[in-house]
């Protein structure tokens, strides 16, 4: 939390163009008045400007409270909400939630839909990549369990230090293995395919991008989805195939 104290003609201008050059939404902002503005009288006078000092919550405080105040909207009681901020990305988890079964959802949906709203939010943050909810742990047992499947072929692009192509999966699934392997300095990932369902490959960090898409299969989509043969023109004379 920081605070920054700014002048102008009248309150409501300051407090407009605090707004403006931080974004700062109507239900973050707290200031206090410093200084009421006041004009000079018949010229004899000088006027005086406003003057508010303004807090200013970072990040991951400001993340916090929103997703605090959207709790409490929908009556979800929790004892805490844990923030932790890694790069750009910002990782939060309620603990002691009395009604997970509902903020998480069948197969986290709820979770889900909250994370996405979330991100929307926030997402003009050039500070914030994203945001990732969690509760009571959920999210990581199944992270952990859905990784669990991997790990073999993982170890094995890290051994023999040639790439492993994953099966096709979303994009959710995806950003799992992703940050996975960015742990790891001696592993890279990049996409293939196109659609809701892409490959992962798992490649070594001394290899180029280039060199694993050499050495990488590129049938995967037309094995799955075969395009059709382009129909040959019969030409004049010849036998009608279907008699």
């Amino acid at each position: 939390m920081t605070h920054i104290e700014k002048t102008g003609t009248s309150l409501e201008q300051v407090i407009r163009s605090f707004k403006q050059e931080h974004k700062i939404k109507d239900w973050e902002l707290k200031y206090e008045v410093i200084k009421q503005p006041r004009s000079g009288f018949l010229g004899l006078f000088a006027s005086k400007k406003a003057v508010v000092r303004f807090e200013l919550p970072s990040i991951e405080e400001r993340v916090a409270v929103f997703f605090e105040n959207l709790l409490h909207k929908i009556g979800i009681m929790y004892d805490s909400v844990a923030v932790k901020m890694e790069g750009k990305t910002i990782h939060m988890e309620v603990k002691g939630c009395k009604e997970s079964g509902f903020l998480i959802g069948k197969n986290g949906s709820m979770l889900e839909t909250l994370q996405y709203f979330t991100n929307r939010v926030f997402e003009d943050e050039k500070s914030l990549d994203r945001i990732y909810l969690d509760a009571n742990g959920y999210r990581e047992r199944k992270e952990a369990a859905f990784l669990k499947q991997y790990l073999p072929q993982i170890k094995s692009a890290k051994a023999k230090g040639k790439p492993v192509t994953l099966e096709p999966m979303n994009a959710s699934d995806r950003r799992i293995i992703h940050r996975f392997v960015e742990k790891d300095k001696a592993l890279k990932t990049l996409t293939l395919g196109e659609g809701d369902m892409k490959r992962i490959v798992v490649f070594s960090a001394n290899q180029s991008e280039k060199e694993v898409l050499s050495q990488t299969p590129k049938n995967f989509d037309r094995k799955r989805h075969p395009k059709p043969k382009p129909r040959q023109r019969r030409k004049q004379g010849d036998a009608n195939p279907n008699s």
